[in-house]
């Protein structure tokens, strides 16, 4: 990423190199167990979906649907803009899905994306223009099965907690530059565009140990070249927006048939 005079006056350099990939927390909870208030703009058109994209009805995989990402601001001031937004839309696909954002944990994979409207109708990918606000639905999978009884038992257990609302998905992604959304206090926002004339904002920016304000402006890291990494199995809950809405196995076995 590119590193501006300004900011390496300002000590940043270092910083921003590092942090040209961000991970974002989010509830996740069974859609059969969210109450109104919390799912007001999903519709019944979602949670019909077919539940995997591909290689349906394994008995050795768990499958979970989830919102991805939210267009907008999140609660770390970070940015997604719908434009750059729509354009990593198909990235999620075939990417991995962690425990706790730990590589080394994979626990599954995403099998497939697509875009819904805040009122939950699915967005054709051969749209021309990108709306003002949508949502990122992924569909992954979870191995749930593992030849070592500690491997096994622990996988069951994540299982049964994400089936009683206790976890979490987090969005994982890479992006290649950013820019400034700025808001007044009446919430009119526009889009400052990140040089050497306004490097100096950069150190206002909570991602870099701003505050997120400037001369009475909110101030956001506003992302481009997005590349949507993977997600997380996570424990703790940022935008109410990222639910599960829906999980399920392929079909049950009993603890007495299994050998």
């Amino acid at each position: 990423m590119k590193v501006y005079k300004q900011e390496l006056l300002d000590g940043l350099s270092e910083r921003i190199k590092s942090q040209a990939s961000i991970a974002y927390c989010a509830p996740a909870v069974l859609v059969n167990r969210v109450d109104d208030n919390a799912t007001h703009s999903m519709s019944s058109d979602i949670i019909d979906m077919v539940k995997a994209s591909s290689n349906p009805n394994q008995v050795d995989l768990y499958y979970i649907k989830s919102v991805l990402v939210s267009t907008g601001w999140n609660k770390n001031d970070d940015v997604f803009d719908p434009s750059q937004t729509w354009a990593a839309k198909n990235t999620p696909e075939d990417k991995q899905f962690n425990f706790m954002h730990n590589e080394n944990d994979i626990i599954g994979h995403i099998t497939g994306s697509y875009v819904v409207d805040r009122d939950g109708n699915k967005i054709e990918a051969s749209e021309g223009n990108a709306p003002e606000q949508f949502d990122i639905i992924t569909e992954a999978v979870i191995y749930n099965s593992w030849t070592h009884p500690e491997n096994r038992d622990r996988m069951q257990k994540i299982i049964s907690e994400i089936e009683e609302g206790k976890w979490f998905v987090s969005m994982e992604c890479l992006f290649a530059g950013f820019d400034y959304a700025v808001q007044d206090q009446g919430g009119n926002s526009r889009l400052i565009t990140r040089s050497e004339d306004s490097a100096f904002l950069t150190k206002h920016l909570r991602a870099y140990g701003g505050t997120g304000e400037y001369e009475g402006y909110k101030i956001g890291r506003s992302l481009r070249d997005i590349s949507f990494s993977g997600k997380g199995l996570v424990s703790r809950p940022a935008n109410p927006r990222s639910i599960i809405l829906d999980s399920s196995k392929a079909f049950s076995v009993k603890e007495e048939s299994s050998i």
